[in-house]
């Protein structure tokens, strides 16, 4: 796995520029036309010496969904499959996994009361018209996720018993990344990938050669849950340069829901980052920044235990503290129900990927994506090499999560 995870790594920089040619052209149409998807460009398991495969794109008329309909039901009679074939290498039985316990009642006790606590600013009291902002019961959705993300935690070091190691996980993450990427897929999506990934594994350990494939199913997963068109088990199959038949992504896909219960509503980093960075009325720098750290925390073994919600605020208070040299407020301790004392080691963590970004192969990927005028350049900027960073990062080396 490793092999051929680290083969593909070698091979994924695309010469073509996106913006012009032949590469514009396929983004165009798979945007215009969902029902037709191909996986793009050259993210693939390619060996050394081989021949790139090409994907022939032909124009087509606009689908109707009359033949849509009429489609679907032609393939599920001819095509489904009576037999299924079992995946190699087998992993043993799912654990079983015990139910959640009572689900807190949260009029019962709001923890985001503020009624002993004056000082503490309503961030939602401007919002009562704006329904999607949903101001009248917002304190009580996070209180669920705070719930939730107890309930269905990673643990720490959980591939320390298994043939895994760190390093196949960092390999790994790094390619998934490469792949969400040519998918052009929702942010929400990456976070679940890795999110169900972690919890997976942690319960049931795979074989080396099978790693590869539960990434891409874990990802098939995120993008059915978070994504309006998500891409097809071909695309998969594809961008594994079929290392992987449809058979086996498939039979992961059932292996992955049964060993999680179905349970795939665990909170994101990015859900409690939005909710922070408006409760410290941070500008669009900071909040792009707080995204890049938690994206490098993403491929680090070692943070992978971190709750989303103490991620999203530490990531969030050393952005505002190199950007703005700004204190972790009241209101934001109130919101992200941490004080500095809490995120104080996640911070030199965080500060560590940061500095280590410049050098590590694993985090190529994540640093050129923010490096570009979408991401306001952010991972270019000179803060982001500050004494500072260099200071917590050392300090990481003597604090453990």
């Amino acid at each position: 796995m490793a092999t051929t995870v680290r083969a593909n790594v070698l091979n994924r920089v695309d010469q073509e520029n996106p913006a012009k040619g032949k590469s514009a052209a396929i983004i165009k149409k798979r945007t215009a036309n969902p029902v037709t998807r191909h996986a793009l460009g050259s993210v693939t398991n390619q060996r050394f010496g081989s021949k790139n495969i090409g994907v022939k794109q032909e124009l087509k008329k606009p689908v109707t969904a009359r033949q849509r309909v009429t489609a679907l039901k032609v393939r599920d009679n001819k095509n489904v499959e009576t037999k299924q074939i079992p995946v190699k290498d087998a992993d043993p039985a799912p654990m079983e996994m015990g139910t959640p316990s009572k689900i807190p009642d949260v009029e019962e006790k709001n923890i985001f009361d503020r009624s002993s606590k004056p000082e503490i600013e309503n961030i939602d009291e401007n919002d009562a018209e704006n329904p999607q902002l949903c101001s009248e019961f917002v304190n009580e959705i996070y209180q669920y996720m705070l719930y939730l993300e107890a309930e269905y935690p990673v643990k720490k070091h959980y591939l320390k018993d298994t043939s895994l190691k760190s390093r196949m996980r960092s390999i790994l993450v790094d390619w998934l990344f490469q792949v969400h990427q040519r998918f052009g897929l929702l942010q929400e999506t990456l976070y679940l990938t890795i999110a169900i990934l972690d919890r997976f594994l942690q319960l049931q350990p795979v074989v080396r050669t099978k790693l590869q494939l539960a990434g891409v199913t874990a990802m098939l997963l995120a993008s059915k849950y978070e994504e309006m068109y998500a891409p097809e088990v071909s695309d998969f199959v594809y961008i594994t340069d079929k290392a992987f038949t449809r058979s086996q992504i498939l039979q992961m896909e059932i292996f992955i829901l049964k060993t999680l219960d179905f349970n795939l509503g665990r909170p994101l980093p990015l859900h409690f980052l939005r909710r922070n960075s408006k409760a410290g009325q941070v500008d669009a720098n900071q909040h792009t920044l707080a995204k890049y750290l938690m994206e490098l925390a993403m491929v680090d073994y070692e943070m992978c235990h971190v709750p989303p919600s103490r991620l999203a605020a530490a990531a969030l208070c050393l952005s505002t503290k190199l950007l703005d040299d700004n204190d972790w407020t009241p209101t934001l301790e109130h919101y992200s129900r941490y004080s500095y004392e809490q995120l104080a080691p996640v911070v030199c963590h965080l500060a560590k990927n940061l500095k280590a970004a410049e050098t590590s192969t694993y985090l190529n990927a994540i640093r050129n994506k923010y490096s570009s005028h979408k991401a306001f350049k952010i991972a270019l900027i000179d803060e982001v090499k500050s004494p500072l960073v260099a200071e917590l990062a050392e300090k990481a080396a003597t604090i453990v999560l």
